[in-house]
């Protein structure tokens, strides 16, 4: 039994006429009669039984077929699968992030242990993350906490925090603490809507009634830093930034508000089957965050989260 003979097999139990089928396969009659004939010598069963001038599939024939369409419909799966390794010269490793500082340490350790494997990283909302995961575009993802649908594993990996990155030129930088009613007026250099941290901020400004002066909206950590850092305005980003990017001339103030403290996650497809390196690196992130001493709250746990 082969592929050839199964696609006739398949072509024929579709028309159930010889002559249309091998019009179908680009075959002659014969030709196709001949694989058939073959097909059911080497697995010893009838396929088809002749009734007057037509031809029906026979029970072994109704089961071939319905194993047949899964087989070309595996083939296909596998096809549209390896299109995302054409023209690869290395083996790759992709992740979506909600900031590329999140990954950059373990970015670091990989590369050095695995210098023939490609670590993609790609910043993308936390929404696009879990989306591309569970389309199998991505292999894993570091996001802020959110709702994960059943075939998406979520795990803990630390407590980030939003925090106000205060130019040093501003009057509030000499404050010894901050409160968000202060933010009212104020310009603010933010991320764009599209960011999940960017719906908390927003949600606890409404909350208060605060009708923040929003100058900038940017589309990652980075960019509200540097526009902090040029005396531009203050910025709301995460504090974990600040591990590999230290701030200048900016003073970092906590807001005190307990909704900005968000658990950063790890997500991944339910069944992802890793390899070495694939595991090396989710161990090298567990590691890492296993470790953290920036944030009040380190919780590692290896069961599904539901928010």
């Amino acid at each position: 039994m082969n592929l050839k003979q199964l696609q006739s097999f398949l072509i024929l139990s579709d028309e159930l006429h010889y002559g249309r089928a091998a019009a179908r396969l680009f075959i002659t009659q014969p030709s196709l009669s001949q694989q058939i004939k073959q097909l059911e010598s080497s697995s010893k069963i009838i396929l088809f039984q002749r009734k007057g001038r037509r031809i029906e599939l026979t029970r072994a024939g109704a089961v071939l077929r319905t194993h047949a369409i899964k087989i070309f419909q595996d083939i296909k799966n596998a096809e549209n699968e390896l299109l995302l390794y054409q023209y690869q010269t290395r083996d790759n490793i992709s992740l979506g992030v909600s900031g590329s500082h999140l990954v950059l340490p373990i970015f670091k350790l990989f590369s050095a242990k695995y210098p023939e494997i490609a670590l993609t990283v790609k910043e993308f909302s936390t929404e696009q993350t879990i989306k591309k995961i569970g389309d199998k575009v991505i292999d894993f993802g570091i996001v802020y906490q959110c709702r994960v649908p059943e075939n998406i594993s979520a795990t803990r990996l630390f407590e980030d925090e939003i925090v106000a990155a205060v130019p040093l030129t501003h009057p509030l930088a000499r404050q010894a603490t901050l409160r968000l009613e202060q933010l009212a007026g104020q310009p603010i250099i933010i991320l764009n809507e599209s960011l999940l941290l960017r719906g908390v901020i927003a949600t606890e400004l409404e909350k208060r009634h605060i009708a923040p002066n929003i100058i900038c909206e940017v589309d990652n950590h980075y960019s509200c830093l540097e526009y902090a850092e040029a005396q531009i305005g203050i910025a709301l980003l995460t504090r974990s930034l600040l591990r590999s990017t230290p701030a200048k001339n900016v003073r970092l103030m906590s807001l005190q508000e307990p909704t900005f403290y968000q658990q950063v996650i790890l997500v991944h497809g339910s069944d992802l089957l890793p390899d070495e390196p694939v595991r090396d690196l989710l161990t090298q992130i567990k590691d890492h965050y296993g470790s953290d001493t920036i944030t009040p709250e380190k919780v590692w746990s290896a069961q599904k989260m539901r928010v």
